[in-house]
């Protein structure tokens, strides 16, 4: 990982500035800014720094307000106060607002303030060492999860990697600007179905219709996936969404609350309309009757998910929606992590093994390695040619 040691000092004293250069060059990687307007600038001009130190009173905008808007810029850059002033309320002041690290008062001993310096280049490696593996952990949660999903329930599976695609197009549209929690809330969503029989799911997602209590037990992997999510940090947005998949834009569906409207989460809205799309599809509906039948219930959708929705079918940029998926044949050795099933996976003697659709994971291949070792598996396998992550 690199490391980035860069500091911005900013003072309205040039030569405060120049003897900052003079005593820390050798030491320190040092940019300097007379002005928080001019620091700002730096910042996105030459950023990322590891610390930014600031003087508090500078003409125009003091150190207090500089700070502040140099945390929106960069969040993890460590911040560092130098004033001549000892007013307690102002340095309560930049702790809140600034979320300053260190406050230092002038004069400052050199000997001090290389040791501050130190100090705040550890805090910032420190932050972007506990954020990667937070991601690291994270990333390998989830994709421990996904494989429980498709070992556990296929179909289920099967309907969650078709549906991330068009829920993650639909979010861009929108301009979402944390596109990773749509794509993960679609990949997760049915994360509960692992509790569910497979006799059901298959009915469900066959499109024959559920009996009253097959109902109410399918309902139930929503607050499951919630409940499985819930406690993972960053995932909490993402439980939510999972949670409320089911609920209606007029407040009617699953839970049975009073959220509607836009208090239901984004995420929610779009797998509302992608979930119930794809349902059309798979009964042998076509994209324009699919949407015809979403528009005939607008009050169960949001309306600008569902215009946008209508955009991406008329679009000819949405490769996600209206491209042609060339299918080819392989080996059953040549499958491959990423590739996504065109035809179901069938033994020789006929038994459906994994239906199409569904996307080969690290953890399937494996399993299907070994079922093959025992079992005779009907070969040529097809696959989309143009599907491969």
């Amino acid at each position: 990982m690199y490391m980035n040691n860069k500091i911005l000092l900013v003072d309205d004293d040039i030569n405060i500035l120049s003897a900052y250069r003079r005593n820390f060059r050798k030491q320190f990687d040092i940019i300097t800014a007379e002005s928080g307007t001019e620091g700002l600038k730096i910042m996105k001009e030459k950023g990322p720094f590891a610390v930014i130190v600031s003087d508090f009173r500078m003409p125009g905008m003091d150190g207090i307000e500089f700070l502040t808007q140099a945390k929106q810029i960069e969040p993890d850059t460590v911040r560092v106060m130098l004033t001549g002033q000892a007013d307690i309320q102002m340095s309560i002041q930049a702790i809140n607002e600034g979320n300053i690290f260190r406050f230092l008062t002038k004069p400052c001993k050199i000997e001090h303030f290389t040791n501050a310096l130190k100090a705040s280049i550890e805090q910032y490696h420190l932050i972007l060492s506990e954020r990667e593996l937070l991601n690291k952990t994270l990333n390998g949660s989830i994709k421990v999860l996904i494989d429980m999903i498709s070992l556990a329930s296929p179909v289920a599976f099967n309907q969650s990697s078709r549906i991330s695609p068009l829920a993650k197009s639909i979010a861009k549209n929108l301009d979402v600007q944390d596109l990773w929690e749509i794509d993960l809330a679609a990949l997760l969503s049915q994360i509960g179905c692992v509790t569910i029989p497979n006799n059901i799911l298959n009915k469900k997602y066959s499109g024959r219709t559920l009996t009253q209590k097959e109902k109410e037990i399918f309902s139930s992997h929503y607050q499951t996936g919630n409940n499985l999510l819930t406690n993972i940090p960053r995932l909490e947005g993402i439980a939510k969404a999972i949670a409320y998949q089911a609920k209606q834009y007029d407040g009617g569906g699953i839970p049975n609350d009073n959220i509607k409207g836009k208090e239901i989460p984004l995420a929610s809205r779009i797998l509302k309309v992608v979930i119930d799309f794809d349902a059309h599809i798979q009964r042998g509906k076509t994209s324009n009757e699919s949407l015809k039948l979403i528009k005939s219930h607008l009050g169960w959708y949001d309306p600008e998910v569902v215009i946008t929705l209508e955009n991406l079918l008329l679009s000819d940029k949405n490769s996600n929606v209206n491209s042609i998926l060339i299918k080819k044949s392989i080996s059953l050795q040549d499958i491959e992590i990423g590739m996504v099933l065109a035809e179901d996976i069938r033994l020789t003697s006929g038994a459906v093994l994994v239906t199409k659709g569904h996307e080969i994971s690290e953890v399937f291949k494996i399993r299907l390695n070994n079922i093959a070792s025992i079992n005779s598996v009907a070969e040529p396998i097809i696959v989309y040619e143009n599907i491969k992550k």
